[in-house]
């Protein structure tokens, strides 16, 4: 007959074993915005590359017509912004007065 010797071994669990996420340092509003603007950046120009590859006439068919409604939209997203930039994101509301 044969038997086997088993050492007990102690588990030890941390947090991570335990599903829980590391704690995270808290970053400054800019710092947050560095980093959050940095990627929508990328993505954004990358997507007005994408859109402006559309104007290639030896790939795509279209009329003036179309070109000036996706050049308007661009201009007006873009004068939109702007001026979220020079006035702040939130609008100023008027304030009652009698």
């Amino acid at each position: 007959m044969t038997t086997t010797n088993k050492t007990a071994t102690k588990k030890t669990t941390t947090k991570k074993q335990q599903g829980e996420k590391p704690m995270k340092t808290k970053k400054s509003k800019s710092e947050k915005f560095v980093e959050i603007a940095n990627i929508r950046m990328v993505k954004t120009l990358r997507l007005i590359d994408r859109v402006g590859a559309l104007a290639d006439k030896s790939r795509y068919d279209y009329t003036d017509e179309q070109a000036d409604k996706i050049k308007e939209a661009l201009q007006s997203a873009l004068a939109e912004l702007v001026n979220k930039f020079e006035h702040g994101e939130k609008e100023e509301k008027p304030v009652f007065r009698i």
